[in-house]
Formats: C-alpha cells, sequence, structure tokens
C-alpha cells in the first residue's frame, strides 16, 4: 500500500513539475508590449533614434512634430522632469492623451508616465528610471497622444548618468 502511494505522489509531483515548467517556458510567440507600442529596438537601429542625452531631439510625425526635453544630466533613481510638446507648421498644438513611457532591452519594471499639462504648450512627467544591475545605461522612450486629430508616436534613446559621476548640488546660499 505504501508503494502505491509513493508511486502516486512522485507522479503527481513530476505532472505538477511539468506543468509548471510548460507555463514558464518559451511558447514561441512574442509578447506584445502594453498599448501597442513596439519593443527595444535592435541594436542597428538605436544610432538613427534621435538622442536626448545630452540636448532635446524633436521627431516629424507626419506633419506634427514631436519634442522630448528633459533636465540634464539624467542621473538613476534621481526625479527628472521631462517635458513633450507638439508642434505643426512651428506653432505649439496640444498633445491629447498624452503618455511616456520608457524601456531598456531586458525587463526593468512598468515605467509608464501620463503627462500633464505645463507652460508655453508643454507637457510634463517627473520621471524616475533605475540604474541596470548589469551596467546598461541606455533607456528607450516612447512620447505618444493624439495631436491634429490623428495619433501620434515617436521613439527617442537616452543614456544615464550613474549617481557616482553625477554632478555635485549646488551649496545653499547662506
Amino acid at each position: 500500500m505504501r508503494l502505491r502511494e509513493t508511486l502516486l505522489g512522485l507522479l503527481v509531483l513530476a505532472a505538477l513539475g511539468l506543468g509548471v515548467w510548460w507555463a514558464r517556458g518559451p511558447s514561441g510567440a512574442s509578447p506584445v508590449p502594453a498599448s501597442g507600442a513596439s519593443s527595444a529596438p535592435a541594436a542597428a537601429d538605436e544610432a538613427s533614434l534621435p538622442d536626448v542625452t545630452l540636448a532635446d531631439a524633436s521627431v516629424d510625425a507626419g506633419d506634427v512634430r514631436l519634442v522630448l526635453s528633459a533636465d540634464r544630466p539624467v542621473v538613476a533613481l534621481t526625479r527628472v522632469r521631462f517635458r513633450a510638446r507638439a508642434e505643426s507648421k512651428g506653432t505649439a498644438v496640444p498633445l491629447e492623451e498624452g503618455r511616456l513611457s520608457f524601456e531598456m532591452r531586458m525587463p526593468m519594471g512598468d515605467h509608464r508616465y501620463r503627462l500633464l499639462p505645463g507652460d508655453g504648450g508643454w507637457q510634463e512627467a517627473e520621471v524616475v528610471l533605475p540604474a541596470c544591475g548589469s551596467g546598461e545605461r541606455t533607456w528607450f522612450a516612447t512620447l505618444e497622444g493624439k495631436a491634429a486629430g490623428k495619433h501620434v508616436s515617436a521613439r527617442y534613446r537616452l543614456d544615464l548618468t550613474p549617481a557616482a559621476e553625477a554632478p555635485a548640488p549646488a551649496a545653499a546660499a547662506r
């Protein structure tokens, strides 16, 4: 009787282990990122993305230009203000339902931000990005929303400044 119970227990354990392996294993289908955003670009595409590490960057999306700006340097684990603006024919146009999301080549958690109205047609988000344990610094930002009656989207890249390399904050005035 004990042998039968032991064999049945081992069979159940093996079936459970096989189920876990099957559920967590590769399925052949690639995951679809949230809100229809594309996954991080391949290494060959990185050089062609506008870089907001050292200067503001813009992308022409048809007749709408999307501009992304950040307080610099963008330091890991510190609050950084990102500003976005949509322009048509050189004039600011509303960016409705504006969202800014960040991702790396490896999963680093959910970093999606809703843009809030700012001055001069700009929209803003306070962002905190973590440092990757592997030492990778490159993040990819996706700016999207509705402007001039259509959905617009643009991708940018930026490199984080490690906290150890960040300039010291200015001393407080006496």
